[in-house]
């Protein structure tokens, strides 16, 4: 269903959500889509560039074509890995969940784009009613109002994404391929 880089598992939480999303009508919260071509969309990502895209298990895209993916930065293991917005101009991109289950609290939150404007009260929190009930219910896990401190949080624990994205962009530029 989901395309990860070779080794990588799918967190089980990821696939009880798309289960969710199947029996609601394929919606889940906001225009959050999911990506089940992850590994193309991390190649297209970066360019073609097999390295860095292989750090990144993408699982989701916004209305802006930004991806949402699990950086696997400290190894393979999806349950500990953050979850990142890949930011379609780039210049956005971020860390926004400690990991997948922070993520769901997020994206329960009601917010059009998740992670993006943290500090603002959410759109339309009627759009992720369903799914802050089913999160509770299957997860014991309740979103706060907004998402400032949750993404405060994971970005204090994790490495500076937008910082590794430009040195990965210097490096191409020094090698010619950028």
């Amino acid at each position: 269903m989901f395309s990860f880089p070779q080794g990588v598992a799918v967190p089980e939480e990821l696939d009880a959500l798309f289960e969710f999303a199947e029996a609601n009508g394929g919606e889940v919260s906001g225009p959050f889509e999911f990506d089940t071509d992850g590994v193309q969309s991390a190649l297209a990502w970066f360019d073609k560039d097999t390295l860095p895209a292989r750090d990144f298990a993408v699982f989701g895209s916004g209305p802006d074509g930004s991806l949402y993916a699990l950086w696997l930065h400290s190894g393979e293991d999806t349950s500990t890995a953050p979850v990142v917005l890949l930011d379609s101009e780039c210049q956005g991109s971020c860390v926004i969940a400690d990991n997948f289950r922070e993520f769901l609290r997020l994206l329960a939150i009601g917010y059009e784009e998740p992670g993006r404007y943290p500090t603002l009260e959410p759109e339309d929190r009627a759009s992720a009613a369903k799914l802050r009930k089913w999160l509770k219910a299957r997860y014991k896990l309740v979103p706060p109002k907004i998402g400032a401190e949750l993404v405060a949080t994971a970005q204090a624990r994790h490495p500076d994404l937008m910082a590794w994205i430009t040195e990965w962009q210097n490096n191409r530029e020094r090698n010619g391929a950028g």
